[in-house]
């Protein structure tokens, strides 16, 4: 009887046990979420001090992807081209450039990952009234990756690569799928040269509010204006090698009313981007 007793006094105070400690992680997390509100709110009172207008909705609600690694691998680029050329494609090298040939078209590669391909007209028809996006992004996946598009007008669809994984866009990686009157395709731009793989590097991303009091300093110090950040979004920017070896640096990229951002995460760096 008394053994019984014991027990269920131990159960019930690891029972209350438990209950406190899900209400501390509970508060904890709602002053984070407070705190990192308050910083928010913060970094646009700063940004609308210089005249800079931002709603806080606007901002990602979400940690930065981690920085990643890309090696070229050999024997996935030949898999990728020969899915989109077709069986029997074959590889010449001539230097830094790859030639991918097959039945289906060609392809040039260059070691930073630019290329540069040609579809036969009649390789992959695209029927009248079809849904041109769907079909340029299949041209895509047939190289392995995802993409999201970007644009489109009455011949040619533009796209970003997606990071395998994460999904996070890789704004240096923008592709163009064109469709010319004789039916043929032709498909330019940058692509991740091999699969992303965990650097071994961990590196702590910037706060968002960082990077925005950052983005006001370097806004001030090129001279640069604008009177509001109409998009803010998180993702990546490639860089590369002579090697052909990339790595994939997280950046918050805003886009003004004037001019296009990158804001390095890792260093707070402000660039000037390209629209893709």
């Amino acid at each position: 009887m008394e053994s019984a007793k014991l027990k269920n006094i131990v159960l019930t105070i690891l029972i209350v046990t438990n209950i406190l400690l899900l209400g501390l992680v509970a508060v904890r997390r709602v002053e984070s979420r407070q705190h990192r509100r308050q910083a928010l709110d913060n970094a646009v009172a700063l940004l609308a001090q210089r005249g800079i207008d931002l709603p806080v909705d606007a901002l990602p609600d979400g940690d930065f992807p981690a920085p990643m690694a890309v090696e070229r691998d050999p024997q996935w680029e030949l898999e990728t081209f020969t899915h989109l050329l077709g069986e029997g494609t074959t590889l010449t090298q001539r230097g830094l450039v790859s030639l991918y040939t097959g039945p289906l078209g060609s392809a040039e590669l260059r070691e930073n990952g630019g290329f540069h391909a040609t579809l036969a007209a009649g390789s992959y028809p695209l029927a009248d009234g079809s849904d041109r996006q769907a079909h340029a992004l299949e041209l895509l996946g047939r190289l392995g990756f995802s993409a999201q598009v970007t644009g489109q007008d009455s011949r040619s669809v533009t796209a970003v690569q997606l990071c395998p994984g994460s999904d996070a866009p890789v704004f240096s990686c923008a592709i163009r799928v064109d469709y010319k009157a004789d039916g043929s395709v032709t498909l330019e731009g940058v692509r991740l040269a091999g699969r992303p793989a965990d650097d071994g590097q961990r590196v702590q991303a910037l706060s968002t509010p960082t990077l925005l009091v950052r983005f006001r300093s370097g806004v001030i110090d090129s001279g640069d204006a604008c009177t509001a950040i109409l998009s803010a979004t998180q993702g990546y920017v490639l860089t590369t090698d002579a090697n052909g070896a990339g790595r994939l640096t997280p950046v918050l990229r805003l886009e003004t009313d004037t001019n296009l951002y990158t804001v390095n995460a890792l260093t707070g760096e402000l660039s000037r981007a390209e629209r893709t």
